[in-house]
């Protein structure tokens, strides 16, 4: 009995020892420190003293502690540098600010007291190196030092935004030591950094094609679902039989990744039993902001074998998830004879305002002041006779022609110069016109993805630090709840979209492929085109409120442009800038509450070239939504309540040339009186 419980006793032992040595393992087993958006929180850690990592989870030592002996004339450098371990394995977008960093490091001079060492940092993340330094600072009556603490600082991603697997992922901490003493480094959670990944994806995972060649096709059936990644200039392949049909179609659909590693959706290769390649397809693209559809279409093919290849470029990535589909001739659900043939902007989505009480107003006109100055010669004509009453001429007649220069002459010049288009302002027109060349420019191959990503974020195309002067001229006005005034511009009514970007596309002298198909970079263009713009004219008709009841059909927005979070989807950023006028906080819930529930781009390269531009607007956009101060200014006059000015002034004029005209009167007649009478006597 007593051998039995010495077993067991020892049994227990050899367990417990067991799953402690396990939990201790554990840590340095199962690190994991990839950025990812599942992994905010990076931990200093040290497993040994000249050994530390960057880890998940706080391990390791929990201090590191050493004397040091120095002074001004001789400091010492402490350097340590934390890779991450295992190496960055997935891929990832990376944020434009580090959201957070505190280094616990404490010192303490032998004679001294506590002190905060100067500090240099520099992470690298990939290719990108970002600096930051702290000076030293003593903390005379303290025993223990705060850490040193950075909260929302910007990243220099060097244009690069892309970490990609294998990348270096590394913290450099240098600090000076200009004083005998002792230092500390606390680890174990008191020294971390967290960076929020905007985007990350697993590739290895994603591959699920591989391994597919041009030599080594995966054998497969046609109609069935089929899922794989083009990572860099993979070439993925299938094999399959083509029965019996009419029309043979291949669906693809991309899944939205960050614009910088978008595959260029190229062609695929569909080689016949012969060994050549199909005729060019039939070719509709549908982006949504969440994936983009691709439909390739040919018709009357030969039965037999095949081989289908898409094939992608060096530094992109992009899941995909494809289909085939054999049918007999007939509508489709995006055939061409679908499409509504017209793709106009939704005027009135982002309006607010009561379209019953609506209130049209009334475009300048000069009847008024031809009237002005034709009584004004009438009147300066008969006032400027001799008079021999000075009270008439300067109590009535004097301020009666001013009132009228201010109300019915100065004021009318002074309001349709007001409303004469400046040098440097844009009307609608031009700045969708600027939009569009802009997004041209950019979409060119070679162009750099963060150039790219940058102008197309940009609100109405206007960078940071850039100046957006623009007039509008407004038909009618529209109350809403709050007391403010919606503004409605006809030139958005009558705007089509479809026929602004294939314009754009006819001025850039666009060429087409050996198959008389848009080249990639058109279709690249018209599909981003065809969301910015929608989304420019979103944001543009949200703001377009003003406090007060308009006097004018012209209005003059000149505002300067700064950077801002943008919204919408990680591969197509949208309002990345904001007029200065607005707070970030009204900006963000701004974005937040009009934007889209769902936008679809949709274009047909076909015998036809066809674009559609649909939305689902946002249910949650309201009045509270929109923030003041804008800066939108009414075309105005010299002086408020002219016309009543002009009015007033026609009455003095009138009662000045009437007294004079009582006045005349009764010197005639006492005159005609008086040589009536000499007359008699004589």
């Amino acid at each position: 009995m007593e051998a039995v419980v010495r077993g067991n006793t020892r049994t227990t032992a050899i367990l417990l020892a067991g799953l402690m040595a396990t939990i201790l393992l554990v840590p340095f087993v199962s690190v994991s420190a990839s950025l990812t958006t599942a992994q905010s929180d990076v931990y200093l850690s040290c497993v040994e003293d000249d050994e530390c990592l960057l880890t998940p989870t706080p391990i390791g030592e929990e201090v590191l502690s050493d004397t040091v002996f120095a002074s001004p004339a001789q400091p010492r450098s402490l350097t340590f540098e934390f890779d991450m371990d295992p190496e960055q394995n997935q891929l990832a977008l990376l944020p434009s600010v580090l959201t957070s960093m505190e280094i616990d490091f404490r010192f303490s001079g032998d004679a001294t007291g506590a002190a905060r060492p100067e500090l240099d940092v520099s992470l690298i993340l990939g290719q990108s190196v970002t600096d930051w330094e702290f000076d030293a600072q003593p903390i005379p009556g303290q025993s223990v030092n705060e850490p040193y603490i950075l909260e929302d600082e910007p990243l220099n991603l060097n244009g690069n935004r892309v970490l990609w697997p294998e990348d270096v992922v590394r913290l450099r901490l240098t600090f000076v030591l200009d004083r005998p003493g002792t230092w500390e480094l606390h680890m174990r959670g008191n020294s971390f950094f967290q960076i929020d990944i905007e985007w990350s994806e697993d590739i290895e995972s994603r591959n699920s094609d591989e391994p597919s060649s041009d030599l080594e096709p995966q054998s497969t059936e046609f109609e069935t679902s089929h899922k794989g990644a083009l990572v860099e200039n993979d070439r993925d392949c299938w094999a399959f039989e083509v029965e019996q049909h009419e029309v043979l179609s291949v669906f693809v659909i991309w899944e939205a990744v960050p614009i910088e590693i978008e595959q260029p959706h190229q062609l695929p290769n569909l080689f016949m039993p012969n060994g050549r390649e199909a005729p060019a397809p039939e070719v509709i693209v549908s982006e949504d902001g969440t994936e983009t559809r691709i439909t390739y279409r040919w018709r009357a093919l030969p039965l037999g074998d095949y081989t289908l290849c898409l094939g992608g470029v060096a530094e992109k990535f992009q899941p995909y998830t494809w289909t085939g589909q054999l049918a007999y001739e007939g509508l489709g659900p995006l055939d061409p004879s679908g499409f509504s043939g017209t793709s106009f902007y939704p005027v009135g989505a982002a309006s607010l305002g009561d379209e019953n009480g609506a209130v049209q107003l009334e475009t300048t006109t000069y009847g008024f002041l031809i009237l002005c100055l034709f009584v004004l010669i009438l009147f300066c004509v008969d006032g400027l006779r001799h008079s021999t009453s000075t009270s008439l001429r300067f109590g009535l007649f004097a301020p009666g022609v001013v009132l009228m220069l201010l109300g019915g002459v100065f004021h009318p010049l002074w309001a349709g110069a007001d409303e004469v288009q400046l040098d440097e302002e844009y009307s609608l027109d031009e700045l969708v016109e600027y939009r569009l060349q802009q997004l041209w420019d950019v979409s060119y191959p070679g162009v750099p993805e963060q150039v790219l990503v940058k102008q197309t974020g940009a609100t109405w195309g206007m960078l940071d630090g850039e100046r957006l002067q623009l007039r509008l001229e407004v038909d009618e006005v529209r109350p809403m709840e709050d007391g403010r005034w919606q503004l409605v511009v006809p030139e958005l009514e009558d705007l089509r979209l479809d026929e602004a970007i294939f314009g754009q596309v006819a001025r850039g002298g666009v060429q087409t492929t050996d198959q008389g198909l848009l080249e990639d970079q058109t279709v690249r263009f018209i599909l981003l085109a065809g969301r910015s713009l929608l989304l420019d004219l979103l944001m543009l008709e949200g703001l377009l409120v003003v406090d007060e009841r308009p006097t004018s059909t012209v209005f003059h927005l000149d505002v300067e442009m700064v950077t801002a979070p943008a919204t919408g989807s990680v591969s197509v950023p949208a309002w990345g800038t904001r007029p200065s006028t607005i707070s970030n906080n009204d900006w963000v819930l701004l974005q937040s509450s009009l934007f889209p529930d769902q936008i679809s781009v949709t274009l047909c390269d076909c015998d036809l070239d066809l674009l559609d531009v649909r939305f689902t607007p946002s249910d949650g956009f309201d009045a509270r939504d929109v923030p003041k101060g804008l800066g939108l200014r009414n075309a105005s006059g010299l002086i408020p309540m002219a016309t009543p000015f002009a009015m007033l002034g026609f009455v003095f004029l009138s009662l000045s040339a009437r007294i004079e005209y009582t006045r005349r009167k009764k010197a005639r007649d006492l005159a005609q009186s008086m040589f009536e009478s000499s007359e008699k006597w004589s």
